[in-house]
């Protein structure tokens, strides 16, 4: 890619709310443990971006709150589960940045009588005002709702969508492939694959994106912790044509998305992810989240046991947090 674009790039608006780079570390016993076939494996570390306890969409808030901030917006209104990881940064950057926020969320198909899930009590503590519903699927009604309520009294809202995934958001990953590049360098290592969770698709827009302004000839497997791949590979693609139509230049959108993983549903742990989750604890003391990073180490597991990933390959594994999904707190 042209040096103007990454000049264009770089001149797009975001906040300094995340810690970076964030760490780029080897898995060496995971992969002894998972044997001679196994593919040299590394890991990115974005559950240390830091904001309201770190994970991906610390990346992609940084630019969608920077364009409320100079829209000059008075009310940050999103959505999420009750153990939404993007709603618990939004409510942190918010926080940051003095602005009211208003959460309308679902419960989680995984509850627990007596218990409410630790990134809820999260929201609550970084000041966000919480609106329930009873499924995934009113959510967008009610925020749409909400947002005209406060635009008839004369209040200027940003209306955040689900992991603020658009284009302007999917840059910070675009911008985290520009951070990789250098540690890869600094390593000598070559990448062969990239693995991560990929759900409402910001994520794996910006990866796809920033390899190819980059120049980093990894394919990029993104894995579904609920949605089938057709839906979501459709969603990346537009996110990608829009990160083009920001940066004034085009991207092949091709892109895979492996379904197979998801098990019962949407945060609900499969045996395979649970052992995925305990196999990565126990050889290199870092946790995973039961949502999406279980259930891509799944997959990541199944592919080199399939022989899909082999000894010749080199691959990283893409932390994108959420670790708090573990953990509940007494009502």
């Amino acid at each position: 890619m042209h040096s103007s674009t990454l000049t264009q790039l770089q001149n797009i608006p975001r906040l300094n709310a995340g810690h970076y780079p964030t760490p780029f570390e080897e898995l060496p016993r995971l992969r002894a443990a998972l044997g001679k076939a196994a593919p040299r494996l590394f890991i990115k570390r974005d559950d240390y971006t830091g904001a309201g306890l770190g994970g991906n969409k610390v990346r992609k808030l940084e630019y969608v709150l920077a364009q409320a901030q100079a829209d000059g917006a008075e009310i940050v209104i999103s959505m999420g589960g009750e153990k939404s990881n993007h709603a618990r940064v939004t409510a942190a950057m918010c926080a940051r940045l003095g602005l009211p926020c208003e959460l309308v969320m679902n419960p989680p198909n995984v509850r627990h009588d007596g218990l409410k899930p630790a990134n809820l009590v999260a929201d609550e503590l970084f000041g966000a005002k919480i609106h329930r519903v009873a499924n995934r699927d009113e959510r967008n009604a009610l925020s749409a709702e909400l947002a005209a309520r406060y635009m008839q009294a004369g209040r200027r809202v940003a209306l955040v969508p689900l992991g603020a995934s658009v284009p302007l958001g999917a840059l910070g990953y675009v911008r985290a492939i520009g951070e990789l590049k250098p540690q890869l360098e600094a390593a000598h290592i070559q990448l062969t694959h990239i693995v991560h969770a990929s759900s409402s698709g910001g994520t794996q827009a910006g990866i796809v994106a920033g390899c190819q302004l980059y120049g980093l000839p990894a394919q990029v497997i993104g894995v579904s912790p609920d949605d089938p791949s057709v839906s979501i590979a459709a969603h990346v693609a537009d996110i990608i044509a829009g990160i083009g139509g920001l940066l004034d230049c085009a991207f092949d959108h091709r892109v895979t998305i492996r379904d197979e993983f998801v098990g019962a549903g949407y945060g609900i742990p499969s045996d395979e992810s649970a052992k995925a989750l305990a196999l990565v604890a126990r050889t290199e003391g870092i946790l995973l989240d039961p949502v999406y990073t279980a259930k891509a180490m799944a997959g990541l597991i199944a592919m080199i046991g399939d022989g899909e990933l082999t000894a010749d390959d080199t691959v990283l594994f893409w932390h994108t947090g959420g670790q708090l999904a573990l953990f509940y707190a007494p009502e």
